[in-house]
């Protein structure tokens, strides 16, 4: 921030060089255009096909924000942008994985957004944000490891050749204030342009206890050497803080429930049916929602924390060579570490009432439906829980990992009389290292033993639902004392490929084909340094090579019957690394002889990529000089070789989990996004994505002779084909099959409001899949109301802004994925100025 002040005081000095009459050639192919955007309406992308393309033009469905769009709905960071988009929302999770993770039309999946095409942050601050672009179906073409549904691509600011200097100041409730600073300066007639911008946030503080700030410092340096060529250096480090973690929810978890034990279930058919669900799937339907609990609830410790580092370098050379060719090379490398300090399970463990359980026509099965439609009375009721506890387990979890990315591209275009060609080569190398480590208490303290007494290796005393003064989260531990450590994992891998892209126009490009294809190549190696932490030191386990190829294509074909009117069809296909190695039971096992190293019951063997194909038909229209510009498309997606785990009884009478694959997962459904500007000072933007989204095929172990008794052999086979129903039509977790947003902006032109607009919008999420574990639970259907009001105006040389936002209007409860609450309502006052 000191260098950003003092390049604030150079600008206020400095006079502008004077420019030539020769300006340097712009090498634009491989960068998105600006030019045609019109609020916002975007006009071209570079996301669908590596270089500056017009949307309408396109023959895929593509998303894009503007930097206008995503300034008006106060996006602070990339999730607030995405959230708006047809077909995708959030499956933020957190913890260790950050929130940038997307359900693109109904497929979620550990997936990094691209940062410029590039491997980008699990965490994006919108200061560094010009556009925002999603580009949907199996496009693994230009992006490689994608799931079916799509990717997001968000695309930062570079220096440019004009003098500015923009600053940003924000405050607003639970303790919220932010400010940003954006400079960007020209020397040498526009041959060397930098900018530099930076942010700070206190973050908001809405429950108890919570806290955090972030800190962002980002530049970008464009040196245009040769009239032919030009040199852009940029970085980026991205730090934030959460003291502690904000709006986590703890779920319900009966105890017992999946496991199949006489103790737990003594009616014979019931405990039949708890084994099947198991034995299936590995199904856990006794997992609940959350129980009434404070607005302001948080269950983690006030000593807690979450830190997230994230620290990017990226070089590109653009060259011009002759009049209808261009290359470019990139080389980008991205490091991060996150670490978690999280006091506390994110469940309540329900025991059911033993004189409930022994009453006639009483389970675990009736009791889980009672607690589940009204979970506050039943808890509150001894006679039917006996407790309710939140186990307070010490841990530190944390992940990590870098990243250094080779792509060398070359595009051009042929003109063949009536046909235009433009083909795009380029060849990739990715290298990866990643790393996890966790460690955490493993054992109860005895009764009424002090917190502060506890063992490194005990946790603290749990929560009691029904007695509030047990809900103590002031006392701390040291992490690194804890001795239990139970995950230490560490990866390294290589991707390389080359591909082609061939765009074709034809009839005064009226007719555009687009195809291609990728092959791809990757290996993966992974260490388990578990061994080396016991005493003494024992040797860290290398795993077999991972290897996998796949080719993957993309076909797009689009034409206009009218110059405004388009109508395009895509088919492409994607990959996905989902899991290794899958676990399975050895055919060489001699039960006669002892379980162990030489007799092992099951044995590791390599998986094979998860694949996506999809195709999809739709219209795109640009109609009255584009006021009305949309896209409506139906489609029809199918992933592969999902990793499903089961637990199974073995030949020695134990039950391993067992790992197959087999699945298919298919969506389909229909999307509209349009954007209407009925006056010029009028702009709507609005989405409707209704989807149908199911696993339609799976591996499942064959049906077993549980029981000789026909009633409970019954029992066993007709929960087994429940469980099998559950899984089969089950909507993938993270995923709503209804989606919609809106946003619009109306600016008043002349009389008393001459400058002042107001805005509003909402986003509304559909019954979002909210456990794979339980195919029957949902989080409910939310829509989160936006208004803002602002003013523009010019004052002092300079122009200014400020903007009063309202967020979450009625305070709607939602989260965003399972036990990630979303943000409450709140009001956000933000001044800016320009000059």
């Amino acid at each position: 921030m000191l260098l950003g002040t003092a390049l604030l005081s150079v600008a206020g000095a400095q006079t502008p060089a004077a420019r030539t009459e020769e300006e340097p050639v712009k090498l634009a192919d491989f960068v998105v255009s600006t030019t045609q955007d019109s609020g916002y309406r975007a006009g071209n992308s570079v996301s669908a096909t590596r270089i500056d393309t017009p949307i309408k033009d396109l023959p895929f469905s593509i998303s894009a924000f503007t930097e206008q769009f995503i300034s008006d709905i106060g996006a602070l960071e990339l999730l607030d942008v995405v959230n708006f988009a047809p077909g995708v929302t959030s499956g933020a999770k957190e913890f260790t994985q950050g929130n940038n993770r997307f359900s693109i039309r109904g497929f979620d999946g550990d997936v990094t957004p691209q940062r410029n095409g590039f491997v980008g942050n699990r965490y994006v601050d919108s200061a560094n944000i010009q556009r925002v672009e999603v580009v949907k179906g199996p496009a693994s073409l230009l992006y490689g490891q994608i799931t079916p549904g799509g990717t997001v691509n968000y695309i930062t600011k570079r220096a440019t050749d004009k003098d500015f200097v923009k600053v940003k100041a924000q405050v607003g409730t639970d303790e919220f204030w932010r400010t940003e600073l954006d400079v960007n300066r020209t020397l040498a007639d526009g041959r060397f342009n930098a900018r530099l911008i930076g942010a700070y946030e206190n973050s908001f503080a809405w429950a108890n206890p919570s806290g955090g700030d972030s800190q962002l410092l980002a530049g970008s340096f464009e040196i245009k050497p040769l009239k032919n060529a030009s040199l852009i250096l940029e970085f980026e480090t991205y730090d934030r803080e959460q003291t502690p973690l904000v709006g986590m929810s703890p779920n319900l978890s009966i105890s017992g429930f999946n496991s199949g034990s006489a103790a737990n279930y003594p009616v014979l058919t019931d405990r039949a049916r708890a084994q099947a669900y198991v034995d299936v799937g590995n199904l856990n339907l006794g997992f609940l929602n959350y129980p009434p609990l404070p607005d302001d609830f948080n269950y983690v410790g006030r000593n807690d924390y979450r830190d997230s580092n994230f620290d990017s370098l990226n070089a590109e050379l653009n060259v011009k060579i002759g009049d209808n060719w261009r290359a470019r090379a990139n080389f980008g490398w991205n490091d991060f570490k996150i670490s978690n300090k999280l006091t506390g399970l994110a469940e309540f463990t329900v025991t059911p009432a033993a004189a409930y359980l022994a009453t006639a026509g009483k389970s675990r099965f009736t009791f889980r439906d009672e607690l589940r439609a009204n979970p506050g009375s039943v808890l509150a009721d001894p006679t039917k829980t006996s407790t309710a506890i939140l186990t307070r387990r010490k841990r530190l979890e944390e992940s990590m990992g870098d990243s250094r990315s080779y792509q060398v591209e070359v595009t051009g275009r042929i003109e063949l009389g009536a046909i235009t060609l433009k083909p795009l080569f380029g060849a990739f190398l990715s290298e990866v290292g990643t790393g996890s480590f966790r460690r955490e208490s493993n054992s109860a303290p005895p009764a009424g033993l002090a917190n502060s007494a506890t063992a490194p290796n005990q946790h603290f005393q749990p929560w009691n639902y029904n007695d509030r003064s047990t809900w103590i989260n002031t006392d701390d531990y040291d992490v690194n004392t804890i001795p239990g450590i139970n995950s230490y994992n560490d990866a390294e891998g290589e991707e390389s490929a080359y591909y082609g892209v061939l765009t074709l126009s034809m009839f005064d490009d009226r007719l555009t084909l687009i195809g291609g294809a990728r092959h791809n190549e990757t290996w993966t190696i992974n260490t388990n340094l578990l061994p080396t932490t016991t005493t003494p030191p024992g040797a860290a386990v290398v795993g077999d090579k991972f290897e996998a190829t796949k080719t993957t294509p993309q076909f797009g074909a689009g034409f206009k019957v009218r110059r405004d009117v388009l109508l395009f069809a895509s088919y492409s296909e994607s990959f996905f690394i989902e899991d290794r190695s899958l676990t399975s039971f050895n055919p060489a096992y001699n039960p006669s002889l002892p379980s162990g190293v030489g007799n092992r019951v099951t044995i590791s063997e390599p998986a094979q990529p998860t694949t996506g194909n999809g195709y999809e038909f739709g219209i795109k229209t640009d109609l009255l000089d584009g006021r009305v510009s949309s896209t409506v498309s139906w489609f029809h997606l199918e992933r592969e070789n999902r990793v499903l785990r089961f637990r199974e009884t073995a030949p020695d009478g134990t039950f391993p989990t067992i790992t197959r694959q087999g699945t298919v997962d298919q969506s389909e459904g229909v999307e509209l996004e349009l954007t209407w500007s009925p006056l010029d000072n009028w702009q709507v933007y609005a989405t409707l994505s209704l989807m149908d989204i199911k696993t339609i095929k799976g591996t499942f172990p064959p049906i077993i002779t549980y029981s000789t008794d026909p009633a409970v052999q019954a029992a066993y086979v007709a929960a087994y084909n429940e469980a099998k129903g559950l899984i089969l039509n089950a909507v993938p977790e993270g995923s709503a099959e209804k989606l919609a947003t809106l946003w619009t902006r109306y600016t008043f032109k002349s009389g008393a409001l001459d400058g002042w607009w107001i805005g509003g919008g909402f986003v509304s999420t559909g019954d979002k899949a909210q456990r794979t574990a339980n195919p029957t639970l949902f989080l409910e259907s939310s829509t989160i109301f936006d208004l803002t009001v602002g003013r523009e105006w010019k004052a002092m040389g300079a122009n200014w802004s400020a903007t009063l936002a309202w967020k979450n209007v009625e305070d709607t409860v939602y989260y965003n994925a399972n036990q990630s609450r979303g943000q409450p309502g709140r009001m956000i006052l933000s001044v800016s100025t320009k000059f």
